[in-house]
C-alpha cells in the first residue's frame, strides 16, 4: 500500500474517540426529527450543524431555500482549491410507525429481526443510513484534522435541507450565476455515504440514473354524485388510469425517448461480466427487503435493475378510502410517478413528450389535468480511473475491504445537476453498513461506524496525494 503521509496519532484519536462520538454527537443528531416538511425539526438539525462546524470553518453562510435552508461552509486545508462535499440533513417522513421496532427518532441500539440479525447491534433511526450518520462521521473527522492542523485539502461543504423533495433550494441556487461562482474553483464533488454491502464489500457506482418525478392530478367541477350517474360524466380516476396508459403500459414506454432499450457500452458490459462472477443478487434483495422479482435469472434481474427505464407509481389516490363501500363518482384523482432512466436523454425531452400525451388526452375529457414537476435529474457517469474512484478504492483497501465497481446506480442524485452545470466529477462512497432507507427500521451497523470515520481520513489523504502529484 502506498504511503500518503498518514499520522498514527490522528488514526489513534479517531479510534479512541469512536464511542464518545457515537454517544455524544451522532445519536443526539439522529434524534432530531428532521424530515423535510417538519420545519421545527429542520431548524433544530440546521442549528446543530451550524454550531458543530462553526468550531472549525473559516466561512459559513446560510441561504434561504425554496423549502429549507442551504448551508455552505468553507474549510481551509493545505491544497487551496477545494473539494466540494455534498451532504443532506433532511430525511423522509415516518410511515408505518407500527413496523418500527423502536422510536424512529430514538436512535436506540437494537438487533434487527432476521435476516439482518446477523449484523449484531445497530442504531435504528430515520436518517441513520440515508444519510445523517455518514454526514456527521465526515464532519467529525474534518474537525479532528483541523484541530491537529492536518487537513490536507480545502473543502467546500454544501448542506442540502430538502433533498427528499428533489432539492428545489439547490436547483434554484444553481440558477443564479453569482451563486454558482462559489463552486467555480472546486476540483470534484463527493457525497460521503455508507456503501458496504452485507458481505462487507465496498460498493462504488460509477454513475446514476436520471429521474423525473411528477404529480398528476385530474379533477372535475362536479360534486361526488352516485355512481348511477356515471354514464353522464367523466370519472377522474378512470381518466387518470387511461392517461397513464398512454405513457406506459404492459411494461413498455409509449414515448420515443424511452421506447428503445438502453445499449450498454463495452466497458459497462465488462464491468457487469466481472460483477456477475461473484455477485449475489440475494444480498441486494435481503438488504432492500425484496421477496419477489419480475425475473428469476439473477443476471437478468441485475441488468434490468440497472438499465431498464422504469415507470413507478408511488401514490395513486382517489375515491372512497375509508372502510366499507360507497358507490359514487369521485371528483379528483392524484398520482405520484417517478421515471428513472440510464439513457443519455434530457429530462426536457421526456417532459415535452409527456406534455404532448396530456394535451392529446385532455381533448377527450372535460376534466382538468394538472402536472407538477417534483424532481428532474439527468443521468451521469464518472470514469473508473478518476481521482475520486481511485482514492475510495485505496481507502477501503487499507482497512482490509475490497471494492466492487458497478457501472451504474439505479438511484438518482442531486449532484447530477452540479455535474451538468459545473462540469464536476462526483461520486458517492464510504465504508459502513446500513440499510432500509425510506423504510421502517432504517439502520446503521454500530461496529461499522468506526470504519466510516477512518475511511474518511484515508480518503482525504489519498485524494490529496493524487491531486498534488497531478499538479
Amino acid at each position: 500500500m502506498e504511503k500518503a503521509n498518514f499520522n498514527a496519532e490522528i488514526i489513534d484519536l479517531i479510534r479512541n474517540t469512536n464511542k464518545d462520538f457515537i454517544e455524544n454527537e451522532l445519536r443526539p443528531f439522529l434524534r432530531i426529527p428532521s424530515n423535510t416538511l417538519n420545519y421545527e425539526g429542520i431548524i433544530l438539525a440546521k442549528n446543530y450543524l451550524i454550531s458543530y462546524i462553526s468550531e472549525f470553518s473559516e466561512k459559513l453562510n446560510e441561504y434561504k431555500g425554496e423549502i429549507n435552508p442551504l448551508i455552505i461552509a468553507r474549510i481551509e486545508g493545505e491544497i487551496k482549491e477545494p473539494l466540494l462535499i455534498y451532504m443532506m440533513y433532511d430525511t423522509q417522513p415516518i410511515s408505518k410507525e407500527k413496523e418500527w421496532i423502536s422510536n424512529p427518532f430514538g436512535a436506540e441500539i437494537k438487533i434487527l429481526p432476521p435476516p439482518i440479525d446477523t449484523l449484531g447491534d445497530c442504531i435504528i433511526a430515520r436518517g441513520a443510513y440515508n444519510s445523517k450518520t455518514p454526514l456527521l462521521c465526515f464532519l467529525n473527522v474534518v474537525k479532528i484534522l483541523k484541530m491537529q492542523d492536518n487537513l490536507p485539502i480545502s473543502l467546500l461543504l454544501l448542506f442540502d435541507g430538502d433533498e427528499e423533495k428533489g432539492s428545489p433550494s439547490l436547483l434554484k441556487f444553481l440558477e443564479n450565476k453569482n451563486q454558482r461562482e462559489l463552486f467555480k474553483n472546486c476540483i470534484d464533488a463527493y457525497y460521503p455515504s455508507a456503501k458496504q454491502d452485507l458481505s462487507q464489500k465496498s460498493v462504488l457506482k460509477l454513475g446514476y440514473k436520471g429521474i423525473l418525478s411528477l404529480t398528476i392530478k385530474i379533477s372535475s367541477k362536479n360534486k361526488e354524485p352516485h355512481s348511477a350517474f356515471s354514464g353522464m360524466i367523466h370519472n377522474p380516476a378512470s381518466d387518470l388510469v387511461s392517461l397513464l396508459n398512454t405513457i406506459y403500459s404492459n411494461n413498455e414506454f409509449h414515448i420515443n425517448s424511452l421506447r428503445s432499450s438502453y445499449v450498454m457500452t463495452a466497458e459497462e458490459q465488462s464491468l457487469i461480466e466481472t460483477l456477475m462472477k461473484e455477485f449475489d443478487i440475494d444480498i441486494i434483495k435481503k438488504k432492500a427487503g425484496i421477496e419477489q422479482t419480475i425475473e428469476d435469472e439473477p443476471q437478468k434481474v441485475f441488468i434490468n435493475y440497472l438499465y431498464n427505464p422504469t415507470f413507478n407509481i408511488s401514490t395513486l389516490k382517489s375515491g372512497f378510502l375509508e372502510e366499507g363501500i360507497k358507490n359514487y363518482v369521485p371528483n379528483q384523482a392524484v398520482c405520484n410517478i417517478d421515471i428513472r432512466f440510464a439513457h443519455n436523454v434530457s429530462t426536457d425531452v421526456i417532459l415535452k413528450e409527456i406534455k404532448e400525451k396530456i394535451d392529446n388526452f385532455s381533448k377527450k375529457t372535460k376534466n382538468q389535468i394538472e402536472m407538477t414537476i417534483n424532481i428532474d435529474y439527468e443521468s451521469s457517469r464518472v470514469n473508473k480511473d478518476s481521482t475520486l474512484v481511485k482514492s475510495l478504492i485505496k481507502s477501503a483497501e487499507i482497512l482490509g475491504f475490497s471494492t466492487e465497481l458497478w457501472p451504474l446506480s439505479a438511484a438518482a442524485n442531486p449532484l447530477s445537476k452540479i455535474h451538468k452545470v459545473m462540469g464536476l466529477d462526483f461520486i458517492t462512497g464510504g465504508l459502513g453498513i446500513g440499510g432500509y432507507a425510506h423504510s421502517a427500521n432504517e439502520f446503521i451497523q454500530y461496529d461499522s461506524i468506526i470504519n466510516n470515520r477512518l475511511s474518511n481520513y484515508y480518503f482525504l489523504k489519498f485524494y490529496s496525494k493524487i491531486i498534488k502529484e497531478k499538479v
